[in-house]
């Protein structure tokens, strides 16, 4: 292209020393000289748009690494969420299995409706810790990803 052009803008030098003063050779160089900057405007859009294809604006990557970052967190959370209750449902399971297999450990004196009591006391418990656990651990899924965003601004 560059060879082009030193060709026309020659042809247009050589055509102005000839006929200068003809009106059609004139014109004819204006029309050359516009198709000429035509042409490299052209070029300079194509490989601005070409550039653009190959780097997206900062913001464009920085913006999906958020929206990774925000996906990964949120698989995070949820598998933590399924991680508690399966746990919950276990320490429920272990309270029924031992009020099941351990109603001879109780004392003597207290009655079925004693041992009913006790049994619900420590499954309100269990289910009072599993809740704070919950709390617990979204609390800090809500603090970390704070700590990683910072972290990773200090990264770019």
């Amino acid at each position: 292209m560059r060879g082009l052009t030193a060709f026309l803008a020659g042809a247009l030098l050589v055509a102005a020393a000839l006929g200068a003063e003809d009106p059609a050779v004139r014109a004819m160089q204006q029309h050359q000289l516009q198709r000429q900057q035509q042409q490299e405007a052209l070029q300079l859009r194509m490989l601005q748009q070409q550039r653009e294809a190959q780097n997206p604006p900062a913001d464009a990557q920085r913006q999906q690494a958020t929206d990774v970052q925000q996906a990964d967190q949120l698989q995070r959370q949820q598998r933590a969420r399924e991680q508690l209750q399966i746990d919950q449902q276990q320490r429920q399971q272990q309270l029924h299995f031992r009020q099941g297999v351990e109603p001879g450990s109780a004392q003597p004196t207290e009655d079925a409706a004693g041992q009913q009591n006790k049994a619900q006391l420590e499954l309100r418990k269990a289910q009072e810790q599993s809740q704070q656990q919950l709390r617990r651990f979204e609390s800090e899924l809500q603090k970390k990803p704070a700590a990683d965003s910072a972290q990773s601004d200090k990264l770019e």
